[in-house]
């Protein structure tokens, strides 16, 4: 394995000439906006990555070139010429200085493709834990999908719930399930009122025929000092009076049966208590039988909801299952919406710049070629965590290019942090 020894550029963008000797060791590289420090630390390797800026030469050159000499003694240059049909030329010098071509398999072998540190952190939590996944080589799309869906389910089931709970009423089990017959009551009811109609007309009749039969006897006496000649009238006053009579017999008869009397008033108002109490009844044995439907509903819901519940905590379980196989790095894990790391959320809430950015030089070092260097900026780090992440990169033998903004808007300059070559 080596680390960068020295960097040179000619031409690059906002670079003239420039040379940074490193020889193996971390540092800060500082200089204004748009002096060029990206370029500087990343063209080259974004070059052997396949990523290609749209313009390499600085304004009005023609040719220029990077330049990366390894500790071990391998060169790694990229020279550009606008001059040239092909524009641009990528070399290789072994630690033997021999000149060969820079292929796209030395290329990786260096400098594989992979993981972006800064674009990491600015990431979102979701994309983190996609980049993660790849990483360790998890694939949660189809697991993810069955739970959103399992989720949802869940959600719908307790909200169903929780609707068929707040109809739910007290449910007298006692009470009959059909309701009580109301019919013959009103029957009877009405049939009161059809009485006591026909008990008023057959007392009007009689009182008429009564009358009238009064005025057919005086008729006669009016009639008798005619008697020969109304001899035939009074024999058709008689038949007539015979008539009546036989009709006032069987009127008198009607009313002395027992059942034609009269009903009181009072046996209609019990009637009419006993059919409002019969359809106070009825009501009651119709809210109860609604209440036991409503409870069956509310019992198939809470059925429902715990095997949407139970589906949701199985799909859990299989998810950390499948965590538990990969191996991740050591203090990564996996949340619903992102990552963890040391058992927090990983963001600037929960865990220290220093912690965030260790965490993500981490992940870049499993994807790290023979080249032990790894570049990012410290724009948003004090100084305190940039020297812890400084202690972890000399422990784990790795050497940091860290990009800091000069605010006073300065050249590049570059400050060692540490001495030792690897």
């Amino acid at each position: 394995m080596s680390k960068v020894k020295k960097i040179t550029v000619s031409n690059l963008k906002a670079i003239s000439d420039l040379t940074a000797d490193f020889n193996g060791c971390t540092a800060i590289i500082t200089g204004g906006n748009n002096k060029g420090k990206s370029s500087f630390l990343k063209s080259l390797p974004d070059r052997l990555k396949s990523i290609k800026p749209d313009v390499i030469l600085k304004e009005g050159a023609t040719e220029g070139y990077a330049e990366w000499e390894l500790t071990t003694g391998e060169k790694l240059i990229w020279q550009f010429d606008k001059t040239t049909k092909k524009g641009e030329k990528l070399i290789f010098i072994t630690k033997d200085n021999i000149k060969t071509a820079l292929t796209s398999e030395l290329a990786s072998r260096y400098f594989p493709k992979g993981f972006d540190i800064d674009q990491f952190i600015k990431e979102g939590p979701k994309k983190q834990r996609e980049v993660l996944q790849k990483i360790v080589g998890l694939d949660f799309t189809e697991i993810d999908t069955r739970y959103k869906q399992a989720y949802e389910n869940r959600t719908f089931a307790n909200r169903d719930l929780e609707v068929a709970r707040g109809k739910l009423t007290p449910i007298n089990e006692d009470m009959d399930e059909e309701p009580l017959d109301i019919l013959e009551i009103q029957k009877q009811i009405a049939a009161i009122d059809g009485h006591n109609d026909r008990y008023t007309h057959v007392t009007t009749g009689l009182n008429e025929k009564t009358s009238s039969q009064e005025e057919c006897q005086i008729e006669i006496t009016r009639i008798q000092s005619e008697i020969e000649r109304l001899e035939s009238l009074i024999t058709v006053q008689k038949d007539k009076i015979s008539n009546l009579q036989i009709d006032i017999d069987k009127g008198n008869e009607w009313l002395e049966v027992e059942a034609n009397k009269p009903k009181s008033e009072e046996f209609k108002i019990k009637l009419n208590n006993s059919l409002l109490d019969t359809q106070k009844t009825n009501v009651l044995i119709e809210d109860n039988n609604k209440a036991k439907l409503t409870k069956k509903a509310f019992e198939e819901a809470e059925i429902l909801a715990k095997n949407a519940d139970k589906i949701v905590k199985e799909i859990e379980v299989e998810k950390t299952d499948l965590i538990k196989s990969a191996e991740l790095p050591v203090g990564f894990g996996f949340t619903d919406e992102g990552i963890t790391y040391l058992g927090h959320s990983f963001t600037k809430e929960q865990l220290s710049s220093s912690a965030i950015y260790i965490a993500a030089l981490k992940l870049a070092s499993l994807n790290i070629g023979e080249v032990k260097t790894l570049h990012f900026d410290a724009s948003y780090l004090d100084k305190n965590s940039l020297s812890e992440i400084e202690t972890w990169a000399q422990m784990n033998d790795l050497q940091l290019l860290i990009e800091r903004p000069d605010f006073e808007g300065g050249d590049i300059e570059y400050h060692l942090i540490e001495n030792v070559i690897s």
